[in-house]
C-alpha cells in the first residue's frame, strides 16, 4: 500500500513517538509511505528509518487559525496531485485539517484518523467550536482507530460515529530494541545500584494532562516518611511553573528535571518504581515500556488506558486520579512487592510493534476492500 501519514511534527510526545514506530514497521512489511508534517522537526526525527521520505510543508509558527488555513490548502494541493491509497492523520487537531482538505480536494483518498487520547477530556483553543466540528469531521473519515477500547468507545459517544467504522488497534510500543536498550547504563546518580534512597520516575511531556503537580505532592508526603528521589523525563510548557512549585512544597533537592532522553529504557529498569499521574490518557505508552522493563508500575486510573494496560491491576497498582494521598499510599505499597519481570515483559508483548502493524494494515485493507466494493 501506498500511505501517507500527516501529523504536526517529530514532537518527543508519545503519540509522534508511536507514530515514528508505526511508520518504520509498516515501511518494513513492504509498504510505501510517506510523512507529510507541517515541520521537519522535533525530538523523535532520530527515530525515522531514513529510507521514509519526508514532505516538510514548512508552515511557520502564525497564529493558530492562519496556519491552519495555510496548512489546509497545501494539503488540498497535496491531495489532489498524490498517488496515495490511504492517508492516516495524527491526533484529533490534524485530522479536522485533514477532513477539510479532502472535501476541498477534486480527488478523494481514503482518511482514517488516529485517536491518541480521549477526546471528552481533552481542552484546546475554540474548544466549543471543535466540540461542534468532532461529528462532521467524523463523517469524512473513511474510518478511525483508536488505540484503546476506552478510547474508541469515547470516540463513537463524543463524535456520534457510526461504530463498525472505528476499529481499536494498540500502539506499536514493545520491540527486540527495548529489551536491548534497557539493558545499558542510565548513569544517572539517583540510579546507582548500592543507594539508601528510593528513585522513582515519571516520564511525559510537562503538561497539564500529565499533572506532574500531583506527583509532587504526592513526594513531599513520601519525603516525610523517608528518602525518596523524583526523576522528571520529558520537556514541555510548564517546566518553570513545575520547577517553582517544587520550590514551593520543599522537595526542589528531591527532583531532578532531566529533560527529554533518548533511551529512557535503562531509567525504568533501574528505578524502584514507575509512576503515571495523568489526569487523562489514551493508551500511555510509558506503562507498557515500564513493563517491557520489569518495573513497579504505580498509575492514576484515569481515562482511558492504565486499567486497560495493568489488565485491572493485575499487572501494577492503580490508584484514584486526583488523590495524592492515595497516589503515595500506592507507591510505599508496591515498594513492598517484588515485580515478577517476566510476567511482565509477557504482557508488554500484547503491544509488540509486529501487532500493531498488522493490526493497521488489516484495517486499511479492510476500508479500501469496501471502497473498491462500492466502485
Amino acid at each position: 500500500m501506498r500511505i501517507c501519514i500527516f501529523m504536526h511534527q517529530f514532537d518527543g510526545g508519545g503519540a509522534e513517538k508511536m507514530t515514528v514506530l508505526l511508520a518504520n514497521a509498516l515501511h518494513e512489511r513492504g509498504n510505501q509511505v510517506v510523512f507529510c508534517v507541517r515541520s521537519d522537526s522535533g525530538e523523535t526525527r532520530h527515530l525515522l528509518n531514513p529510507s521514509i521520505p519526508v514532505r516538510d510543508m514548512g508552515i511557520a509558527n502564525d497564529s493558530k487559525v492562519k496556519k491552519n488555513l495555510k496548512n489546509i490548502l497545501i494539503l488540498r494541493n497535496i491531495l489532489a496531485g498524490s498517488d496515495f491509497d490511504v492517508m492516516l492523520s495524527i491526533t484529533s487537531e490534524m485530522s479536522q485539517v485533514a477532513a477539510a482538505a479532502a472535501w476541498l480536494s477534486p480527488r478523494h483518498i481514503p482518511l482514517i484518523t488516529v485517536i491518541h487520547n480521549t477526546l471528552s477530556k481533552e481542552i484546546h483553543s475554540f474548544q466549543r467550536i471543535r466540540e461542534l466540528l468532532f461529528p462532521w469531521v467524523s463523517r469524512r473519515m473513511d474510518g478511525a482507530i483508536a488505540v484503546s477500547e476506552a478510547v474508541r468507545e469515547d470516540y463513537i459517544k463524543i463524535c456520534r460515529a457510526d461504530p463498525e467504522k472505528v476499529f481499536t488497534v494498540y500502539n506499536p510500543v514493545v520491540s527486540e530494541t527495548i529489551f536491548r536498550m534497557a539493558g545499558e547504563p542510565s548513569g544517572h546518580p539517583w540510579l546507582e545500584k548500592e543507594r539508601s534512597w528510593r528513585t522513582l520516575i515519571l516520564a511525559g511531556r510537562l503538561s497539564y494532562q500529565k499533572n506532574h503537580e500531583l506527583m509532587l505532592r504526592a513526594l513531599k508526603r513520601l519525603c516525610s516518611v523517608g528518602d525518596f528521589r523524583l526523576i522528571l523525563l520529558g520537556i514541555g510548557e510548564l517546566e518553570e511553573d513545575l520547577k517553582k512549585k517544587c520550590w514551593e512544597l520543599g522537595v526542589e533537592d528531591q527532583v531532578n528535571f532531566r529533560g527529554y532522553v533518548r533511551n529512557p529504557y535503562p531509567y525504568f529498569a533501574e528505578a524502584d518504581c514507575v509512576v503515571l499521574s495523568s489526569r487523562f490518557e489514551g493508551l500511555p505508552t510509558v506503562l507498557i515500556e515500564a513493563m517491557a522493563c520489569g518495573s513497579r508500575i504505580v498509575s492514576t486510573d484515569c481515562p482511558s488506558g492504565p486499567r486497560e494496560i495493568l489488565g485491572d491491576g493485575e499487572f501494577g497498582f492503580l490508584v484514584p486520579p486526583e488523590d495524592e494521598k492515595a497516589l503515595a499510599a500506592g507507591i510505599l505499597k508496591a515498594l513492598e512487592t517484588e515485580p515478577d519481570r517476566e510476567k511482565l515483559r509477557r504482557r508488554s508483548l500484547d503491544f509488540s510493534v509486529e501487532k500493531s502493524a498488522a493490526g493497521y494494515e488489516a484495517v486499511m485493507e479492510r476500508i479500501l476492500a469496501k471502497r473498491r466494493k462500492k466502485r
